[in-house]
């Protein structure tokens, strides 16, 4: 790690958003300054700086020193070679989904620490039995819900599963290091990987060089499963349980699935004629095979949580009945 990645982890407290972004745009000039050179970095900050400006001050209403500074912004540009203008599109591509990154890490910081989320079950269950709802009334109308929600791959999905994850890793990385019992060398420690992250990412090729299929479309799709959907739905869904029982005596039905999900990837034959019927049988024999998988995982998980090593047949005939209604 260099002296500039030290000062900068000693640098921030952390503190707000402001600190997230500016951690990671200096890591990112940091490793700019490696991979591309300092005239480059310099010249990266000159246009940000001009375009910030001239954003600034339309939006302040003064007009015509904008227009002069995009004007400047125009010429800076057309001076490049092909080569820069790529290096640069690529350093503001990398910057605009690293400060994404921060503010979404923003977003949920601030949501954790609120005390009480005034759209929250709890509070939406209590202003309907305040409103004159009983609570048996309430208790049949949430378990009578249904919303289905359907997937859908699209070919221009443009991050590659491969970034997504190195966005994912930066992301836990930023969790991390909210715990309040990291030692500066722990801090220090997760600099480094930062650093390790942003350099790996400016180093992979962002384009697919080939056109994807549908099936490559599916696993992208199947990726947000894999990633979000299958920890959020539980999770939110566990939610409902305890205010529904706070509220109504009773948690929500183990047969109960106000969540279900459908899916168009592999079978969307709008016209697309590289869906055939060889690719729908493909895409379903992959979206088993990673059902299959997450279920694996999940029963892995609990054999090390509940260090069963036995179990009653009627438990293991249930079990498996369920994962294969699943399937």
């Amino acid at each position: 790690m260099t002296d500039t990645t030290d000062d900068i982890a000693e640098e921030i407290s952390f503190q707000g958003f402001d600190d997230y972004c500016k951690l990671l745009k200096n890591l990112l000039n940091d490793v700019l300054q490696r991979e591309v050179g300092t005239d480059f970095v310099e010249k990266l900050e000159r246009n940000r700086t001009l375009a910030q400006s001239a954003c600034n001050l339309r939006l302040a209403g003064i007009e015509d020193t904008a227009e002069l500074l995009e004007k400047q912004l125009a010429s800076e540009i057309s001076k490049m070679t092909l080569e820069e203008a790529l290096t640069l599109a690529r350093a503001f591509s990398h910057y605009l989904n690293l400060m994404g990154i921060a503010e979404t890490h923003h977003r949920v910081r601030k949501t954790r620490d609120l005390a009480h989320l005034s759209k929250s079950c709890d509070v939406v269950f209590n202003q309907l039995l305040q409103g004159g709802t009983s609570a048996d009334e309430l208790y049949d109308s949430v378990c009578k819900q249904e919303v289905e929600i359907v997937l859908t791959a699209h070919p221009t999905q443009i991050n590659r599963r491969t970034l997504q994850y190195k966005h994912v890793r930066i992301a836990h990385l930023l969790d991390y290091n909210d715990r309040p019992d990291l030692t500066q060398e722990d801090r220090e420690m997760l600099i480094e990987d930062l650093v390790r992250e942003i350099t790996s990412i400016w180093q992979t090729d962002e384009l697919r060089r080939h056109k994807p299929t549908p099936a490559d479309e599916a696993r992208s799709g199947l990726h947000i499963v894999e990633q979000s959907l299958w920890k959020a739905v539980p999770h939110y869904l566990r939610r409902v349980s305890t205010a529904l029982k706070k509220h109504t005596g009773k948690p929500l039905p183990l047969t109960c699935t106000p969540i279900k999900f459908g899916s168009w990837m592999g079978g969307d034959r709008d016209g697309n004629p590289n869906v055939t019927a060889k690719v729908t049988r493909d895409v379903s024999l992959l979206s088993r095979w990673m059902a299959i998988d997450l279920y694996i995982r999940e029963v892995d998980s609990l054999r090390f949580e509940l260090s069963m090593s036995r179990c009653s047949d009627k438990l293991s005939r249930d079990f498996c009945r369920k994962i294969i209604k699943h399937l």
